[in-house]
């Protein structure tokens, strides 16, 4: 890093990575999964014995099938919350457009995989298509992809929250509407709106706790937690780390603004 770059970004600067109003979406979005994982979930593993236990208390399923409901109303609520924010706001809008999936994410997938692995560095340290390698260095793929605003996981988890929502939303609702349910569809239909409730939210319980507490909180980058869903904040050195593409962007602006003052 050049002394012009230190000086127009400092690693100790401050970037805004999400305001107040993405950071209580995602805090509602946290407490409402829980609650809903808490109380849904005991229904499929009923078998459990610890889990049974819990409905023997008095009045435990009724109580379960409110708090579950209401967290549902409320995450619902959330979601369209959020979608006015991303329609109506500048910044909401920029930040979807940035989520879009791309091309280059695909390319970064693949990149990442072959860095991770080290497969082609191993052939070429042995000697095996030495040849190849030296003449092709791409493939060795010695450097991790450079990162926008988003990186590839990140858009992969955003579609994945919307589309499980539609599932989860859809099939909630005729259960919760069981007469209606029935009214419209044969039995085997509403079986299926079961099927799909209970698996798609093992699915997103899954992903939760291995995939992005881990991509988020566990990296090697981040650990033992990042900060940034409390206060939202990032650091210069952390934006040129993890989304250098955004980083350089910023750096390309301040220098353009820079030398049009010096000019002047």
């Amino acid at each position: 890093m050049s002394s012009e770059e230190k000086f127009l970004i400092r690693d100790d600067e401050i970037f805004m990575r999400m305001n107040l109003a993405e950071r209580i979406q995602h805090f509602i979005l946290i407490i409402t999964f829980l609650i809903l994982i808490v109380t849904g979930l005991p229904l499929l593993f009923y078998n459990i014995k610890f889990l049974k236990s819990l409905f023997s208390i008095e009045q435990s399923f009724y109580t379960r099938g409110i708090l579950h409901r209401a967290a549902a109303v409320v995450m619902i609520l959330n979601l369209i919350w959020h979608t006015l924010y991303t329609v109506f706001t500048s910044r909401g809008r920029n930040n979807f457009k940035e989520m879009i999936p791309k091309f280059k994410d695909l390319k970064d997938a693949f990149k990442i995989f072959w860095h991770h692995t080290g497969l082609t560095r191993f052939l070429y340290r042995r000697g095996i298509l030495k040849k190849f390698f030296a003449s092709h260095p791409y493939w060795l793929f010695e450097k991790p992809p450079k990162y926008g605003r988003y990186n590839f996981i990140e858009k992969f988890e955003y579609w994945a929250v919307g589309w499980g929502s539609v599932v989860m939303i859809i099939s909630g609702f005729f259960m919760w509407n069981v007469e209606f349910s029935l009214s419209l569809f044969p039995l085997w239909v509403h079986d299926i709106f079961i099927i799909l409730h209970g698996y798609e939210a093992i699915l997103a319980f899954l992903a939760v706790i291995i995939w992005h507490m881990y991509n988020v909180h566990l990296n090697p980058e981040s650990f033992p937690m990042s900060k940034i869903w409390l206060n939202g904040k990032i650091t210069g050195k952390e934006l040129r780390t993890l989304h250098p593409l955004e980083y350089e962007k910023i750096l390309e602006n301040r220098m353009k603004a820079d030398q049009s003052s010096q000019r002047e």
